[in-house]
């Protein structure tokens, strides 16, 4: 026999069903405070929406750094195409029911629930089979909103506290290789009666991959090099590092640069495993010969300018660490006489955009190069970068950059 349920009956039901929902309420609130991990989050969810809620079927998805995701279920017997969430729905743009053409991709469930965070989505609660003895189903489905909000809102903060540690991680590190690179640049420059140098470094961002070096060999030698690593940021600086190690370690043990470039090529390939690469110039200056010898792998070419005229120094060999041997490297030879001056340049200055859009050319470099070669070292540098910024600006440096400029005056 059917007992109508009484209004006081349906008061004390609807009573009780509030000191529940306040209680989970309460719960998730006390766990979202304590920090207690996403899964933990998931869990309480589940919980509250099957057993206090009395929610048969639920689907809870989330974006993460792969895509979206189904983070947690509740009675769903068949796997949801995560890759038609966005098609599906991004279109619900507030609580409603299940649109009659998504029945097909959400059979099991009436309702969605979405959470947007400024307009951007973040999470989706798909609900079906919702109990309620007192038939109030929409009471239901606004507190199920409710606790669905602030479940998301807490996992979206946890994600966004999460990258915002990995950001300080990362821009500490980036600091770091900042600092190690900048130690790798020479603060001091050797010179003689003879010889002047200059250079100019700038990464692009805070860490580059271009590497400069200039150092006084012996009595009447210098040695100065320029290269370019492959890649940026951290790994090019470790990989510049070990490559500065590499040459300083080697250099005074091999008498002809053709035998130190075959070693240096050896220990990059062995470091990186063909995996990472070094374009490369090396030269020496020799005072009593006169003489300057070099080697190019795979660098942008040099300019050398003396009084036979300007010559752009490419001999050599391919870039190092791409092959464990090379089969022959060739070593390039030019007499200093008179008023000699090398200016040695990374990609960041090649790739240089003029107005037109058009890359900077060798005959830009020549005729710059022929113009100021009176300049000293420091001078010579300066106007260069000034005359490019007045090209084109700024923004048209587009890569790190790398300079360096020797001049020789033969003593009278």
């Amino acid at each position: 026999m059917y007992t109508p349920v009484s209004k006081y009956d349906k008061l004390e039901n609807e009573l009780k069903l509030k000191q529940l929902q306040i209680k989970s309420l309460l719960s998730i609130t006390q766990a979202i405070n304590e920090n207690i991990p996403a899964d933990g989050l998931y869990s309480m969810y589940k919980t509250f929406l099957n057993w206090d809620m009395g929610v048969g079927k639920m689907a809870l998805f989330t974006e993460s750094t792969e895509g979206w995701e189904s983070v947690a279920q509740i009675g769903i017997n068949y796997n949801i195409d995560t890759e038609e969430i966005k098609e599906r729905l991004f279109k619900y743009e507030r609580t409603s029911p299940v649109k009659e053409e998504d029945r097909d991709f959400l059979p099991q469930f009436d309702v969605v629930i979405p959470v947007y965070h400024k307009k951007h989505p973040i999470a989706f609660s798909l609900i079906g089979e919702i109990r309620d003895d007192n038939g109030d189903v929409y009471d239901h489905i606004q507190f199920i909103n409710t606790i669905t909000n602030i479940v998301a809102v807490a996992i979206e903060n946890k994600r966004l506290f999460k990258r915002q540690i990995e950001q300080e991680r990362f821009k500490r590190s980036l600091e770091l290789a900042a600092e190690m690179q900048r130690m790798l640049i020479p603060d001091t420059l050797p010179s003689s009666r003879e010889i002047e140098f200059d250079f100019y470094y700038k990464p692009h961002f805070n860490v580059g991959g271009d590497y400069l070096d200039i150092f006084e060999f012996g009595k009447d030698k210098f040695i100065f090099c320029i290269a370019d690593v492959s890649g940026k940021g951290v790994a090019a600086a470790l990989l510049m590092a070990n490559f500065q190690a590499l040459l300083r370690s080697m250099v005074d043990k091999f008498q002809h640069l053709e035998t130190l470039v075959q070693s240096l090529n050896e220990g990059v390939f062995r470091i990186t495993k063909g995996e990472k690469f070094i374009s490369f110039f090396i030269g020496c200056l020799d005072l009593k010969r006169n003489l300057f010898e070099y080697v190019n792998a795979g660098h942008n070419a040099p300019l050398f300018l003396s009084a036979s005229g300007p010559v752009w120094l490419e001999s050599g060999c391919p870039i190092l660490g791409v092959v464990n041997k090379f089969e022959k490297i060739e070593r390039g030879m030019e007499l200093l006489d008179k008023d000699s001056l090398i200016f040695c340049y990374t990609d960041g200055i090649s790739e240089y955009k003029e107005p037109n859009g058009n890359f900077l050319g060798m005959d830009f470099i020549q005729k710059f190069t022929v113009e100021n070669r009176h300049l000293k070292a420091k001078k010579f540098n300066e106007r260069f970068l000034s005359t490019l910024k007045k090209l084109g600006g700024e923004k048209s440096f587009v890569d790190d950059i790398a300079l360096i400029t020797c001049v020789y005056k033969k003593p009278k």
